[in-house]
């Protein structure tokens, strides 16, 4: 399955796939549907973002300063595949982020999601809700 950047002609199946992903983690908050393709359009768009799409798959993310340092994050929005293309999506995104020069990749994953650290992640921090 090919990798390749989005365009604004993905933009309804990335949201498609966002709803997926969402409810395969058990995600807290429905989707919106406008304001996901909007956020979608603005990723494509900016030369700081990007959405990568599979046939099955995606990953979504921006290069963001932290309150702890100016040096660029490589902070992943989404990542979902049900066609065997995360791991080439990952690597897309990666290569991305290397090539900007961004200190670390941040990603997450559902509470229940796939271990990581064959491929060199660490685990840094949990995210809680109420």
């Amino acid at each position: 399955m090919t990798v390749r950047p989005a365009t604004s002609a993905d933009i309804l199946q990335v949201v498609d796939m966002v709803e997926t992903l969402r409810a395969a983690v058990g995600g807290p908050v429905a989707v919106d549907r406008p304001w996901t393709a909007q956020v979608i359009a603005r990723l494509i768009a900016s030369p700081d973002a990007g959405v990568w799409v599979s046939g099955a798959g995606f990953i979504a993310g921006s290069l963001q300063p932290t309150v702890i340092s100016p040096a660029p994050i490589a902070m992943e929005h989404g990542w979902w595949a049900s066609d065997g293309s995360g791991l080439r999506l990952l690597r897309a995104f990666e290569a991305w982020a290397d090539e900007r020069g961004a200190a670390l990749v941040q990603l997450s994953t559902g509470a229940e999601g796939p271990d990581l650290a064959r491929l060199g992640y660490r685990r840094a921090e949990q995210a809680w809700i109420k």
